[in-house]
């Protein structure tokens, strides 16, 4: 070798030593720069015609574990979505507090219910009625506040996935970018590490916002798929994600999904934050409105089951009723109901001055009803209207009003049995919109899906327009989903004469978060008759998913306490109010002249099997009394008659008792002949109710004792029969499992991705122990080239001065 070649081959390795010793010092340099990779330079022989010739860098790589980054990233679209699911779960834990803080519904419930109990035990005093009143605003409130924090938090989520969405278009044009840098330089011949580190870190940052695959091409640049696949996000160009925030979220309303170059991608989604804030919007607080959806509804039923039941004291001059009707609405009704004019001490205003109203009616409809009020005895006293849609019962010259419900029952549109008061909202506690215009089902997970019901028909019918009794039937199958059902009603309506147009916008499906909803909308209020179990398996409701945030104490009773109910008009004492003076012989002007089968029948009815009391001219007092006290039925039932002198007037007298205070009544098949037992011997009630009767406020009392209440299954929880406070306290210890399980699932995840990023770091990244001993080398070896090139300096320098 000459002089020449070993002064070119010492300038080689200096330059090599040089080089390998700036890339150690960026390496040390970036020690703690996240994402960066440690930076390795190959070293390799330089050979000139076949000779060495000294030194050169190699390719400079990164020392990267592709399948560890792969699963990294993996992991960090698992670790976004329940950082997402944690942080919301930890708010919806605050806003419901737990089972024993004082701001928990379930809390707010139990309250209440004390509050009742004081009222039941001195309903005399007007402190427990303002008690009553404040305690009930505040669970209104409490469901109010609740209903509206979930559709606030569903804001903020949209709001959220609309700053994903952003971040994410700004990573994947970023990455792009760097695509074409690392091409670029690649076909420069240059080193493309640094680019490919900072590429990485926006794939992971883009990887935790949604699920991503890679592909590596053979120019450098990097393709990225959605994790299945199925979608392309970038190839040369970046594909543009886009959303739709929602102006406003409501209780029962859907939001807008993710879409990539138009096509809908959201249930691509599989990790990442977006998909848990999709999940959050559209299924966990959905599901929670669910069930405080039905807790509110249980709590006004039960509460206003009782409260329909009762009468203030003194007895109100009018009730109004809740429910929105029309004259026409047909009623599907049965039983019988006791209306009474009153005097302010609970007297009645006359002898005749009550009525009991057999359903139904003839017609059966609002209107009949109301007329056959105003014809009763009772219309003497008293007077039905209907105000403004709503019905109202006033008393004339001043009569109070009272009803008791007895064994009445209106069939509301989703099929729900009510008491004559209760149905129409006259005496109700909680104040909701009770109507039936529209109706709307349970939400179903799949508006596709087979419903797997047995295979009937159902009749939908109203008092006006192509839904007229007798209404539309409707067929479906099996098979049926929510959208068939749908297509079904829109048919059927078609057939009656309904345009296609009016038909689409009466019947249609809606989106609530990801799941859907049948909605019935038409012009008046509407029966649903299922002969089958469609109606009843979809949960076809007058109730709307509004209801939580819509409830209230009726304004008569907020601004009057005294208006909550004491006690219960009479139904469980009974007498006559004419005498006779033989007990034992035939009642005088009694009964039909002719023999049986022609006699009378005085029915005693009630919640037992009815029992007939037969008679004819020839029966005694005795007689009476002795049927009744005979019957096995009404003896069960604890009802007995006696026959009581009545000294003031000289002559014996009928009273017939429920010694449980349970309501029971007559009817007479004599009536209206002036030969019938109930017109000859005045048999009837002869007060309505008395000052001291708490029976009513302890009712209420007891209605959070009940532990029968059915409850539907509801976001998630099963159908079960409970009480109101264990149903609420359920609702809390579920909300709280979930934010347990959301912080063990987000720290579990967490420690992965850190324990992935570890192990890629102790391959990928900068170990100054490593670096500092390679410096010594790198050193030395720059060192011995330049000891090379000093020799060969003073070689040449000796055979200079030889020449």
């Amino acid at each position: 070798m000459s002089l020449t070649q070993a002064l070119n081959s010492a300038i080689s390795g200096l330059n090599t030593a040089q080089a390998r010793i700036s890339i150690t010092s960026s390496n040390i340099s970036n020690v703690n720069t996240p994402g960066y990779s440690k930076k390795i330079a190959g070293q390799e022989t330089l050979v000139l015609d076949g000779v060495g010739a000294g030194s050169q860098i190699g390719d400079i790589y990164r020392n990267v574990n592709e399948g560890l980054v792969r699963e990294m990233r993996g992991e960090l679209g698992k670790a976004g979505r329940e950082e997402v699911r944690f942080e919301f779960f930890k708010r919806i834990q605050t806003l419901f507090g737990t089972p024993q803080s004082d701001g928990a519904i379930s809390q707010r419930i139990s309250d209440l219910a004390d509050a009742f109990e004081q009222l039941g035990n001195t309903p005399e005093q007007n402190s427990p009625k303002v008690e009553v009143i404040e305690s009930a605003i505040q669970v209104m409130d409490a469901f109010e506040n609740l209903s509206e924090q979930i559709q606030h938090m569903r804001g903020d989520i949209d709001k959220n996935i609309s700053d994903e969405v952003d971040s994410a278009n700004v990573l994947l044009n970023e990455i792009a970018e760097l695509n074409t840098d690392v091409v670029r330089q690649r076909n420069l011949g240059q080193p493309t590490t640094e680019l490919e580190d900072q590429r990485d870190q926006k794939i992971n940052a883009l990887s935790k916002i949604m699920n991503v695959t890679t592909y590596n091409r053979g120019d450098g640049s990097m393709v990225l798929f959605t994790a299945n696949g199925s979608r392309t996000l970038l190839d040369r160009s970046p594909a543009t994600l886009t959303f739709s925030p929602t102006a406003g979220f409501e209780p029962g309303t859907g939001g807008s999904g993710i879409m990539l170059n138009g096509e809908d991608i959201t249930d691509v989604m599989q990790t990442g934050t977006i998909k848990g804030l999709l999940e959050m919007r559209d299924q966990e607080l959905p599901r929670l409105n669910d069930q405080i959806n039905e807790l509110a509804g249980e709590l006004r039923d039960a509460i206003n089951e009782e409260h329909n039941k009762g009468t203030a004291f003194p007895p109100p001059t009018n009730l109004s009723g809740n429910r929105m009707v029309a004259g026409s609405d047909p009623l599907t009704a049965s039983g019988t109901f006791r209306i009474a004019a009153l005097t302010a001490n609970g007297e009645l205003s006359a002898d005749d001055s009550w009525a009991d109203i057999t359903l139904p009616t003839v017609p059966a409809t609002v209107q009949g009803l109301i007329d056959a009020i105003n014809a009763s005895d009772a219309g003497g006293y008293l007077t039905a209207s209907l105000v403004d849609g709503q019905m109202v019962i006033e008393g004339i010259d001043g009569s109070r009003i009272s009803i008791n419900e007895m064994t009445s029952a209106i069939t509301t549109s989703d099929g729900r049995e009510q008491g004559f008061s209760h149905y129409f909202g006259l005496n109700d506690f909680i104040s909701t919109t009770k109507r039936s215009d529209t109706m709307t089902s349970s939400p179903r997970d799949s508006a596709t899906a087979a419903l797997n019901v047995t295979a009937n028909s159902m009749v939908i019918s109203a008092g006006s327009g192509v839904l007229t009794t007798p209404g539309i039937t409707v067929n479906y199958a099996a098979t049926d989903s929510l959208t068939d059902v749908r297509d079904a009603i829109r048919t059927a309506l078609e057939g009656a004469g309904m345009t296609a147009e009016d038909a689409a916008e009466m019947a249609y499906i809606v989106d609530d978060g990801d799941r859907s909803r049948l909605v019935l909308s038409y012009t008046a209020n509407m029966t649903i008759t299922d002969n089958g179990n469609m109606a009843k398996t979809i949960g076809m409701t007058e109730d709307m998913p509004t209801l939580a945030g819509n409830m209230d104490i009726d304004s008569v009773i907020k601004n009057d306490p005294a208006r909550i109910v004491r006690g219960q008009m009479n139904a469980d004492v009974y007498g006559t109010s004419n005498a006779v003076v033989d007990s034992s012989a035939a009642i005088p002007n009694l009964g039909p002249l002719v023999p049986p089968p022609l006699n009378y029948t005085l029915t005693v009815s009630g919640p037992f099997s009815d029992v007939n009391i037969d008679y004819d001219s020839g029966s005694s007092l005795e007689d009476i009394a002795n049927a009744i006290n005979n019957s096995a039925i009404l003896s069960d039932n604890n009802i007995t008659a006696d026959v009581i002198y009545d000294s003031s007037i000289g002559g014996y007298k009928l009273q017939v008792t429920d010694a449980d205070g349970d309501p029971f009544f007559f009817q007479d098949s004599g009536l209206p002949s002036a030969d019938s037992l109930t017109t000859v011997l005045g048999l009837g009630i002869n007060y309505g109710i008395h000052e001291g009767d708490n029976s009513a406020a302890l009712a209420l009392s007891n209605t959070f004792e009940r532990t029968d209440i059915d409850f539907e299954s509801a976001g998630g929880l099963s159908a079960e029969r409970t009480s109101l406070t264990d149903f609420a306290a359920g609702i809390i210890a579920t909300s709280a499992t979930k934010a347990s399980v959301a912080a063990s699932n987000y720290e579990f995840q967490s420690s992965l991705v850190t324990d992935l990023d570890t192990r890629i770091q102790n391959e990928a990244g900068v170990n100054l122990d490593e670096e500092m001993s390679d410096l010594i080398i790198f050193q030395r070896a720059y060192s011995a080239s330049a000891r090379v090139i000093s020799t060969v300096d003073e070689l040449f320098d000796t055979l200079l001065n030889a020449v």
